[in-house]
């Protein structure tokens, strides 16, 4: 390929932007803008034929490590090493998908998939379930994630938990020895840097969804059980610790 190729490519692109088929391809991309909804804390259009998000060739929507945990996770660790300061919690509707979906409930109805809205929390249903029930219950506060908690957060995180364990034995009234399990995933395995914490009524569907949310020691630098990281918390709030850097007891040391 050779240098005047290049250029030659670059003057019919001038010429194109002031054409009539330059306005149609700009319809077109503002058409596909408005059609498009989040996951993974990005926006992916939407598939033509569902009202799902198109999948990639391997048929998932994002993967294990995602690039808005990976974001989470350099922000904290900046903020914990005193280079950045500590955002505060407002609701960020024009950056974050969670802040964006519960600003659509108090203002419109929402989407139909919450099920427990209260001044502090909201629950509202996975888009895409890995359990017989699978519920996200989220502050309305913009907490980047499990391990941005501080001791100050210990009751925080305990009402999460028992909400969470609310909504999940309300569907299943008949059956007191439900297999359930809480928690969160940890930076850079997040997908979403607005704090959840999921709720599930087991089994998986399908079984390997076990190996993403599991419980075994072995994966707590990934997925930290609720009723651990609420423990945690609360050992560090009656120990004194405070929220300065000298006092933080997070999830992810």
């Amino acid at each position: 390929l050779c240098a005047c190729d290049g250029r030659r490519r670059r003057e019919r692109a001038r010429e194109a932007r002031g054409s009539p088929c330059m306005a149609v391809g700009v319809a077109r991309a503002e058409a596909a803008v408005a059609s498009r909804v989040y996951v993974a804390g990005r926006r992916v259009p939407r598939s033509a034929k569902t009202d799902r998000p198109a999948r990639n060739a391997r048929g998932t929507a994002r993967g294990v490590v995602t690039t808005m945990g990976l974001i989470a996770w350099g922000t904290e660790l900046a903020t914990r090493w005193g280079w950045v300061r500590e955002a505060s919690r407002e609701e960020r509707p024009r950056t974050c998908v969670f802040c964006e979906k519960i600003g659509r409930q108090r203002a419109d109805g929402g989407d139909g998939t919450f099920v427990h809205e209260d001044d502090e929390l909201v629950v509202f249903r996975d888009w895409r379930p890995a359990a017989r029930r699978h519920y996200l219950v989220c502050p309305r506060a913009h907490v980047a994630s499990a391990s941005s908690l501080r001791p100050a957060d210990a009751a925080l995180a305990r009402r999460m938990l028992e909400l969470g364990e609310e909504c999940v034995a309300r569907d299943f009234p008949d059956e007191p020895d439900l297999e359930t399990r809480f928690g969160y995933h940890i930076p850079p395995f997040n997908s979403v840097d607005h704090l959840h914490m999921h709720a599930f009524a087991l089994p998986f569907d399908p079984p390997w969804k076990e190996r993403k949310y599991s419980s075994h020691p072995w994966a707590r630098f990934a997925f930290k059980p609720a009723e651990e990281l609420a423990r945690e918390l609360e050992a560090a709030a009656a120990g004194g610790r405070g929220e300065g850097a000298e006092g933080d007891k997070t999830s992810r040391l």
